[in-house]
Parts: C-alpha cells; sequence; structure tokens
C-alpha cells in the first residue's frame, strides 16, 4: 500500500480521507505532465535535435583536426577580400583637384616671357579640374586632365603651344589633391581626409597620419569600406599581422570603431554572465575559468557546446562529407566537446574563441533526477502534513 512519511506520522493511503485521496493524485497527474525547470536543453536533446532533415544548425564534434582548421580560418583576410595592391595610382589627377600650370620660354618676346630682356615665365591662376575633367590654358585650350599624371599634360600643353610659343616649357602642380584621399574616421585624434602620396599609404599609415588611435587597440575594430564592401578587423590583429596591412586606395572609407569583444555563458556553470576579453586569442579553457568553470553538482562533462555562425565555406572543409549546398553563406553551428575523455581538456586549449560566441553547459541527467526529487517532495509534504494532522485529530476525537 502506497504510504508517505511526514514528519513522525506514516500516512498510507488507506487512512486518507477522499479529499487527501483525490489531491494526491492530482499531484501525481501535474507532475508526470509537467515540464521540468531547466536552464536550456539537454544534451540529448541537442544531438537528436542535429539529426533531423531540416535541422536549424549543424553538430560538430571537436577534434584535434577540427580545433587545428578553426584556429587557422579566423576571418577572412583582408589581403584575399579586398586585395592588396595600387589599383590607382595615386598621382593621376582627378575631378575636383586643384592644379597650378608654370609656362615658360626660350625668348624675350614670346606669349609668357616676363619681358625683362630676357627668356622669362608666366604662373597660370590655379583652378580646380572641371567635372568634365578638363582645365583651360591660355593659347593652348581645353585639356585633358583627369586620370592623367602631370607629366601628361605637361606634354599636352606643350604640344599644343609648340606654333606659337618659343621652346615652350611647362611646368604642372597638382596644389590640391582631393580625388586621391582617404578618409579616416570614428577613434581617431583627427577625422579627415588623407591625401595619398605616389609611394602609397596602408592602412595603418593613414591611421597614424589621423593622429592614432584615442582608446586602447584590444577595444577596437578597424572597418574598411570600399566601395559597395565593407569588411572589419580586430585593431590588435591588424598590427599584429603585417599581411592584414594591406594598401589603401582613392575613396576608401577607414573607421576606427569601439567594439569591445564577448562572449557569453550559460548553463551549469559558476556564473552565467557576458564576458569581455582583452586577449588577441582567447581559448576555451580561459574562457570557462572567466566564470569559475563548471558546476560540479549540475554539468554534464559530455555537454559542452559552443553556438557560432559560420562561413559556409568553412564547413565544407570540417564536413567535406555533407552537401551543404541548400545552405547560404553563413551556416549556425553548435561545436561540442566531450570531457570525459581525457584529451578533451587538451581540446579546450586549442579551440579558439570568437567574438560574440556562446557557451552552453548541459545540466547532467542525475541533476535532472535531483530537480524531479525536489519538487516532488515540495509539492507532496504540505499535503502528507494536513493529512497527517487530520488523521491525528481523528484519533483525539476517538
Amino acid at each position: 500500500m502506497a504510504w508517505i512519511q511526514a514528519d513522525k506520522y506514516r500516512v498510507t493511503m488507506g487512512h486518507l480521507d477522499k479529499f487527501t485521496k483525490i489531491s494526491l493524485t492530482a499531484v501525481c497527474v501535474a507532475l508526470s505532465s509537467c515540464t521540468m525547470p531547466s536552464s536550456g536543453p539537454s544534451a540529448n536533446t541537442i544531438r537528436a535535435e542535429a539529426k533531423e532533415k531540416y535541422a536549424p544548425y549543424t553538430l560538430i564534434n571537436v577534434n584535434s583536426g577540427v580545433a587545428s582548421i578553426l584556429d587557422q580560418a579566423l576571418d577572412q583576410q583582408l589581403s584575399v577580400s579586398l586585395g592588396n595592391s595600387k589599383k590607382r595610382s595615386s598621382s593621376l589627377i582627378g575631378v575636383g583637384d586643384t592644379v597650378a600650370i608654370s609656362i615658360w620660354e626660350a625668348s624675350p618676346d614670346g606669349l609668357f616671357s616676363s619681358g625683362a630682356g630676357r627668356g622669362g615665365g608666366t604662373q597660370i591662376p590655379e583652378q580646380p579640374v572641371s567635372e568634365a575633367g578638363t582645365i583651360s590654358v591660355p593659347y593652348a585650350g581645353v585639356i585633358k586632365a583627369a586620370n592623367r599624371t602631370p607629366d601628361d599634360v605637361k606634354q599636352l600643353i606643350e604640344q599644343a603651344l609648340v606654333r606659337m610659343a618659343v621652346q615652350p616649357q611647362v611646368l604642372v602642380s597638382v596644389i590640391k589633391n582631393v580625388s586621391n584621399t582617404v578618409t579616416v574616421t570614428g577613434e581617431v585624434a583627427n577625422s579627415g581626409r588623407i591625401p595619398l602620396s605616389p609611394r602609397g599609404e596602408k592602412l595603418l599609415d593613414v591611421i597614424a597620419t589621423a593622429g592614432g588611435p584615442r582608446i586602447e587597440s584590444h577595444q577596437l575594430s578597424v572597418q574598411i569600406t570600399r566601395g559597395r564592401r565593407t569588411e572589419t578587423i580586430p585593431m590588435e590583429r591588424l598590427i599584429s599581422d603585417p599581411s592584414e596591412n594591406i594598401y589603401v586606395q582613392s575613396d576608401d572609407v577607414v573607421a576606427l570603431i569601439r567594439q569591445p569583444r564577448s562572449f557569453t555563458v550559460f548553463g551549469a556553470t559558476t556564473a552565467n554572465a557576458s564576458v569581455q576579453f582583452d586577449e588577441s586569442k582567447l581559448y576555451l579553457n580561459q574562457a570557462l575559468a572567466k566564470v569559475g568553470g563548471l558546476n560540479d553538482d549540475r554539468a554534464n562533462a559530455k555537454g559542452i557546446f559552443i553556438y557560432r555562425s559560420e562561413s559556409t565555406s568553412l564547413l565544407r572543409r570540417l564536413m567535406p562529407q555533407k552537401d551543404f549546398s541548400a545552405y547560404g553563406s553563413t551556416t549556425n553551428v553548435i561545436y561540442q566537446i566531450d570531457l570525459t575523455d581525457p584529451s578533451g581538456f587538451f581540446l579546450l586549449k586549442e579551440f579558439t574563441m570568437r567574438n560574440r560566441d556562446l557557451i552552453y553547459i548541459a545540466n547532467s541527467s542525475l541533476a535532472e533526477v535531483r530537480k524531479f526529487a525536489t519538487l516532488v517532495s515540495s509539492t507532496a509534504a504540505p499535503i502528507a502534513q494536513a493529512a497527517s494532522v487530520t488523521n491525528a485529530l481523528s484519533d483525539l476525537g476517538k
């Protein structure tokens, strides 16, 4: 016969009144149909859903090979996504540039001589290159200047004046360069346009010309916009990796954005939190240590999960046997690490964290049993106590 122990009284179902029996039966039914309190899905649930045909994520078990590929394949290098060549010479004259022209002649009686008894020259007033890309030179007419070097424009003017001037010699100078500039803004000392020289400037060159960063580099990301394409890279990575310091091009926009990196942790850990990190490369063991590690009473050592969005091209390297043709450019991924395997701790030291990663530690099955037992005890105890009091009063009445 079923019974409940409450304080000093043992109450059997046979001793309970009809109301109490109904109450206990209702409690049992309710407990059997309710959802247990939990901080997230179980490890079994995550693995089962990943096997479905249209699963919303891809589950990958981490091994040394996977960790190595992830460590090498950070974000795509700027030299690959934007290129690293000076595609347009910064010595070319562009629309809006201001040019100055000086003309000399060998004869003192020439069109442009100074009239001082010997050959002289004349300074043509400074003028901007028109929207049509042209400038005007007396006696030479309209000269096409845009997309030509100062030396090219010099030769065009000399050819136009050769029949009117005596051995003309021309000097063309760009006084104000607005077409060959890079805009630098954001967390720099002096935002503005940086003119490009024929030598060619790189990202760190133009940032330094703008006065450098105003705050510590580990808090910054560098965003480069070229045409309709925008790429972002951590400032520390730009400094430490010379291959990322690419040549800038005319009309590039370089913005230093305050963007501290962080990750979040949920589940069976000592603390659930969002944690900022300054390290240029943070590993999973360091990330878990920042929140106090796993909770020994709750954590499932097989259920260490890292949620992340990855490029589909990277996933093809990780899982060459899987067909990703129906996926977009990015895919939701959950990485799983099993710490019941002693070598799993080496994987913690090899797995590189990314900005905005989410770590989830699933509860162990024993922790779920404990929860259920606690819920049953806390729900049934008041009914058992009430039944005990009822029986005691009934005995006193007799």
